[in-house]
């Protein structure tokens, strides 16, 4: 009888030749060494299939802890960041000497607007009063745009690759919240552990918050698949139910309103209600709020609801700018972003500078009994202000171009005549999730970290792929009627 073990793969010899070296160097207490061999194996992996290189740096992405470098002078994700830089330093190689990417996804809307974001962080970074910082921040938002956003959107060229992109960072996350849960248990699920029983995976509440919320579009839309036996429609509601209650503990109310208002959008897109009405709504209550702007700062100031274990005291809490420490916090971060911009309004101080830079521009009667001169409790809290301190208006118009870029190609995606269901379903998963980052985006800033950053480049890939699919396949369906 032929001895199946022979015809292994070399890959698979390999693996178990370093697989016993480190073992051989665990026994001899060569600990510093133990890494070396999982290194060798991910590089070849990483040679040999970029797609499972890609889903496996997904997966660790939710377990990935981060680490504060002092030579460096930043932090840095390990080993989530160490492996996305060697799928971007590949994809460069692989493109110089391939150029195998199609011309219609260059020119695309988006993928032209996510370069002129790159390009102008570059000239922001040249023009930086802390160039080394900027520089640092650019190299970080150029691998996760060329890992999860140029090396996404060829992946997921194929449907099934969606799912599986999705399910990679799902199934971690849901560690992580059970690990939350628990943990948030052993102190009577009171109000303040909930801010950090995330640790160490995420750095508080309100950036645990807004994950979960970008991808609970996702674990309730697949519930509705139809090729779902009542087997897997329970595990799925198991999964959606974890999801959904480690986001209700989180109290993160900038994501709980995030969520209620990509609700709204949903039913807006579903309903296909016209968009020059829902311009002109928006319209109307923006001039609205600005000429009644003293009688509804005093209707705001009349709350003095705190921050509460109670859910709905806490969501009440949300519009207290009175005496809510957070909320004013807030608002003294967003005046310094402003005095910033107003002292640099064409090229700003230069991306990752804001919270070196902004302690000169807080004033005395805005501070609060959390205020600080060292940059710490975040920077701007809002992805707009810090864009426009950092990077002058231009900045801020290219990332809100951006949002609007991404949300308009989510909607002609989920809008198109004769998609399939599942595809749809897809759509409006990404769509909803990148919604809701951009709702939260207004009150925080997350993208300069990993766990943010890959579901949300990935995201824009996603509605990209999907929207460059119909438009091959709209021919096809031409030609047949």
């Amino acid at each position: 009888m032929e001895k199946k073990w022979v015809q292994l793969p070399l890959w698979l010899w390999f693996a178990i030749g370093l697989a016993a070296i480190q073992g051989a160097l665990v026994a001899t207490e060569f600990f510093w060494f133990m890494a070396l061999p999982v290194l060798l194996v991910l590089i070849i992996w990483l040679f040999t299939s970029l797609e499972k290189f890609f889903f496996f740096t997904v997966f660790m992405v939710p377990l990935s802890l981060e680490v504060k470098e002092a030579d460096l002078g930043m932090a840095i994700s390990l080993p989530a960041e160490g492996l996305i830089l060697l799928m971007t330093l590949l994809f460069y190689a692989k493109w110089w000497l391939e150029r195998n990417i199609s011309k219609a996804f260059w020119m695309h809307p988006a993928t032209l607007l996510v370069l002129a974001h790159l390009g102008w962080m570059l000239i922001t970074s040249f023009s930086s009063t802390l160039p080394m910082a900027s520089f640092k921040v650019l190299a970080t938002r150029i691998w996760f745009i060329t890992a999860f956003y140029f090396i996404g959107a060829q992946i997921f060229a194929q449907q099934k690759q969606i799912h599986r992109f999705f399910w990679a960072y799902l199934l971690p996350l849901c560690g992580v919240v059970v690990y939350t849960i628990f943990r948030h248990a052993q102190f009577g699920f009171a109000k303040q552990p909930a801010h950090w029983v995330m640790s160490p995976f995420y750095n508080d509440h309100t950036h645990y918050g807004a994950i979960l919320a970008m991808f609970l579009p996702f674990t309730f839309a697949v519930l509705f698949r139809k090729q779902l036996n009542g087997f897997l429609r329970l595990g799925l509601l198991l999964i959606f139910g974890i999801l959904m209650l480690g986001f209700v503990l989180s109290i993160s109310r900038a994501a709980w309103l995030s969520i209620m208002l990509a609700l709204g959008f949903f039913a807006l897109v579903r309903l296909r209600i016209p968009w020059t009405l829902v311009f002109a709504s928006i319209l109307t209550t923006l001039i609205g709020a600005f000429s009644f702007q003293t009688e509804l700062l005093m209707i705001l100031e009349k709350n003095k609801q705190e921050s509460s274990g109670n859910l709905i005291q806490h969501f009440q809490s949300a519009s207290n700018i009175s005496s809510d420490a957070s909320n004013v916090e807030r608002i003294l971060r967003w005046n310094c972003a402003i005095r910033m911009f107003e002292e640099k309004p064409l090229l700003g101080f230069g991306p990752g500078t804001y919270a070196q830079k902004y302690a000169p521009y807080q004033r005395s009667q805005e501070m609060t009994v959390i205020s600080t001169n060292f940059g710490s409790l975040g920077t701007a809290h809002s992805e707009y202000f810090l864009a426009l301190s950092e990077q002058g208006l231009i900045g801020m118009l290219s990332f809100i171009s951006l949002a609007i870029v991404f949300l308009v190609t989510g909607v002609r995606v989920v809008q198109k005549p004769g998609i399939g269901y599942d595809e749809r379903i897809l759509g409006y998963a990404a769509l909803l999730g990148l919604c809701t980052y951009f709702i939260h985006a207004i009150l925080n800033n997350f993208l300069d970290s990993d766990e943010a950053s890959v579901p949300f480049w990935a995201m824009g890939a996603v509605l990209v792929a999907l929207d460059l699919q119909m438009r091959d396949i709209e021919p096809k369906a031409k030609s047949k009627t």
